[in-house]
């Protein structure tokens, strides 16, 4: 396993690549993104990512149940995205991935393990070319 390691630019790219993805899937926009990298993890924080009327919905029980069901159905849509963002901002495949909603608080976290190098495509591996 090799120590992940991107750019302030290539950080900048996937942060606004997965505000860009999250607010296509959901519908509003993201308040904040945040990308912690670690030795062999990465870690998502979407501020603000549910809107004020979803958190608002959260407060009662129904409500709650509610929210909760359409947050786990739009995770299940949108976190194979994530997970292929990760992949390619990185050029390492995602091992493990864990997705939390706190739908009261309004935040995304997620998770990723990284492993092993994307295999580069015979095209790019004869021209030394990039992750695709």
């Amino acid at each position: 396993m090799s120590e992940v390691s991107l750019s302030r630019e290539h950080k900048t790219a996937l942060v606004v690549a997965l505000g860009i993805l999250w607010a296509h899937a959901h519908g509003t926009p993201a308040g904040s993104v945040h990308v912690l990298i670690g030795p062999d993890s990465l870690a998502v924080l979407i501020k603000d990512a549910f809107s004020p009327a979803e958190q608002a919905a959260t407060q009662c029980v129904e409500g709650q149940q509610i929210i909760q069901r359409y947050v786990e159905q739009l995770l299940a849509i949108v976190e194979p995205d994530l997970r292929a963002q990760i992949e390619v901002a990185t050029g390492q495949r995602v091992t493990l991935a864990s997705v939390h909603a706190d739908t009261a608080a309004g935040h995304l976290l997620c998770f990723y393990n990284l492993g092993d190098p994307l295999e580069r495509d015979a095209e790019n591996q004869s021209r030394g070319g990039c992750y695709v």
